[in-house]
């Protein structure tokens, strides 16, 4: 963060200086009385359960210099006036108010990543693409949220290049005041899947909310959605039905919104996104016939994937093998190149496609672009794979929704010399009124897989074992209600030569399995 004065803080985000030098300088914020440093800029937010504005005294004896408050609207005896207080009312809104200026001063190009599953890793990948050319700010751990964006973004300084940004949300609303804070000039739709679907009742409203990241776009913007997702894909084709009779509406918004109603393909959206999405380019990316970056040839040997780079559509592309179109010199640049990752599963080439489509959109040619992606390797929790006493174990437990336990189960199935492929899964939460039928759904899928067998963990994870036994007895399932159930058993099961997946929602804490088993296999 580069330094900021409290007088500009406080004007920037609406507050009053109620005691304090205006001319002192801030080069930290943070909500964490306990984790300061000099010069800190502490923010109270107001939880459920705590008030942090009672850490106040704390975050001063920590080290910080000011804070905000709401708490305070004059000056009263419990303030100590040797330190700066900066009336607010709402605390969370002025941190997001302070993350919107700051990011006002950069123009360096962020690029938002938002989707229902494979943010992060599609994040890393992007910015592992990016790396090869630019110094890259990308988001640190969860720090995707309405609390955790703006502190990111307070994380800018002139060294950087680009900014490669999560953006996570649960409600409606969120995504908008995301989009404004980090006013992304091009944008990632992974995929449109069913977490925070109690919130959010049906994945339409999912798709719509998640589609209001473009809200800050420019004209000459671009969003990037995967091909291969069912409704991201009636995005790619309502985009490109609309660019096809632009010119025939009229530039007016109005013209276009008519047209748009006649649209055979028409998406819900708010009418400040509408209009942007009218102005934006949209690239797809898969293996669908749309779409513009698509992999062929892929196949995984010795625990890395492979595939070739198209970039002329399937739908356009000629299949006569004299056609001036499928020779190399009419070829775009970076088509039929080889791309190899140290990562198995189709969602990891999903994310390396966008990465390398949006690396091309950022100047980095393809052939520069795919030596980032090789290096990749998956961050802590995220589909690492660790080996121990000849087991093969995938710490996928960050976090789960149905979706990625269905790509966790595929990782599984390339891994090569394994037995045994056992299949560890934990409560999937926020899934509301459909959380028996997802989670059923799991289990009817994995029936179907050549997995030997399923443990459970939680009472909504059973209906997985259910939904297995119910399609195919012949995998083994075997169901707990705790963690430490489960890693006794499997640590009397676990043989060299198994593979075993571990997923499950973040806080089913999943992750101490993984460490159990690693401790006791280690001995």
């Amino acid at each position: 963060m580069e330094a900021l004065t409290i007088k500009e803080i406080a004007q920037g985000v609406g507050g009053t200086i109620l005691t304090g030098d205006e001319n002192m300088q801030i080069t930290n914020v943070s909500t964490n009385s306990k984790r300061l440093e000099a010069g800190s800029l502490f923010v109270p937010i107001i939880g459920e359960k705590v008030d942090a504005h009672d850490f106040i005294p704390d975050a001063f004896e920590n080290g910080a210099t000011a804070c905000f408050t709401s708490r305070h609207k004059e000056l009263t005896k419990d303030m100590n006036q040797s330190m700066v207080y900066i009336s607010v009312k709402d605390t969370l809104e002025a941190l997001q108010a302070l993350g919107t200026y700051y990011r006002s001063k950069f123009k360096i190009p962020v690029i938002g990543i938002t989707g229902s599953v494979g943010k992060t890793t599609t994040k890393e990948m992007i910015a592992a693409a990016l790396e090869t050319r630019y110094k890259v700010l990308k988001t640190e751990g969860n720090m995707n949220s309405q609390v955790g964006l703006p502190l990111m973004m307070l994380r800018l300084d002139s060294s950087y290049d680009i900014a490669v940004i999560e953006m996570g949300m649960s409600e409606f609303g969120e995504m908008a005041r995301l989009s404004k804070i980090a006013r992304p000039e091009a944008a990632v739709v992974t995929n449109i899947g069913v977490s925070h679907i109690g919130q959010l009742k049906t994945r339409e409203n999912i798709r719509k909310e998640k589609l209001n990241i473009i809200n800050s776009f420019r004209s000459d913007s671009i969003l990037f959605v995967n091909g291969n997702d069912d409704l991201l894909s009636e995005v790619y084709t309502a985009s490109h039905t609309l660019q096809a009779r632009k010119n025939g509406a009229g530039d007016g918004f109005e013209e276009m919104n008519k047209e748009y109603s006649q649209n055979p393909v028409i998406i819900d959206l708010s009418p400040e996104t509408l209009e942007k999405f009218y102005q934006s380019k949209v690239i797809g990316f898969g293996t669908e016939g749309i779409c513009d970056y698509w992999a062929e040839n892929i196949r995984t040997s010795q625990g890395k994937t492979y595939f070739t780079l198209r970039k002329t559509r399937k739908d356009n592309k000629e299949s006569k093998d004299g056609d001036a179109e499928s020779t190399a010199e009419n070829r775009p640049e970076g088509d039929g190149e080889e791309i190899i990752l140290q990562v198995l599963g189709i969602h990891n080439v999903y994310n390396a496609l966008v990465a390398l489509a949006v690396s091309e959109h950022y100047h980095i040619p393809v052939s520069v672009a795919k030596e980032g992606l090789y290096n990749y390797q998956p961050i802590a929790m995220r589909g690492q794979i660790k080996d121990v006493n000849q087991i093969r174990i995938i710490d996928d437990s960050y976090n789960a929704s149905p979706d990625s336990m269905k790509s966790g189960i595929q990782v599984l199935l390339e891994m090569e010399n394994i037995t045994r492929r056992i299949a560890v899964l934990a409560d999937i939460l926020e899934l509301g009124e459909l959380s028996y039928q997802c989670h059923y759904d799991v289990g009817t899928y994995i029936a179907e897989q050549k997995v030997d067998e399923v443990v459970t963990v939680g009472k909504e994870a059973a209906y997985i074992a259910k939904g297995v036994q119910d399609k195919n007895s012949g995998i083994v399932t075997h169901s707990f209600s705790s963690n430490q159930e489960a890693i006794q058993y499997l640590n009397v099961q676990l043989k060299p030569g198994d593979g075993m997946l571990v997923k499950g929602s973040r806080s089913m804490r999943t992750d101490e399995i993984v460490k159990a088993i690693i401790e006791e296999k280690s001995k």
